[in-house]
């Protein structure tokens, strides 16, 4: 990670590897002690939704019931942030990229049939876990993911 990243806490936050509506997740880094360190994904809340309390609420939101979906292929949010008027959703960095810009990368080619599938398959069932989702005392959170996407769909290196 560069010099100019910034720092959050015990986080460095670095390079922007993707955008959409509300936020923008950025290449990050957890110093621990000891010389600990990890690489992490940080998603932050675009600065201009950061004084409205319907968008902070959202994203908040999102990041506790996220934290209750534990699936292979769902990636696990590890902490969040809230300093300086930000919140910051701190996740597993997924070495790889979005089906999105995979499809683009293969040009005229397509994605052979058998790896389509295995890519669907795989986020069926991790969607099937956010459906199944509970909260602490067992209730079902009633997650329905709103933005199934190519952009969010992350394929592993």
């Amino acid at each position: 990670m560069a010099g100019n990243a910034v720092k959050v806490g015990r986080y460095a936050l670095g390079e922007r590897i993707a955008s959409g509506g509300m936020a923008t997740v950025h290449l990050g880094r957890l110093d621990g002690s000891a010389g600990f360190s990890r690489t992490v994904a940080i998603k932050r809340l675009h600065p201009h939704l950061c004084e409205d309390p319907n968008f902070t609420g959202a994203f908040a939101d999102e990041a506790r019931l996220a934290a209750r979906i534990r699936h292979p292929n769902v990636v696990p949010t590890l902490d969040v942030v809230s300093t300086e008027g930000e919140l910051l959703i701190v996740m597993e960095y997924v070495d790889g990229d979005s089906l999105s810009s995979l499809v683009r990368s293969m040009g005229k080619e397509r994605i052979p049939l058998p790896v389509v599938v295995a890519i669907v398959s795989e986020m069926l069932h991790g969607l099937h876990s956010a459906h199944e989702a509970k909260s602490e005392t067992g209730k079902p959170l009633d997650i329905v993911h709103r933005d199934v996407s190519p952009q969010n769909v992350l394929v592993g290196a």
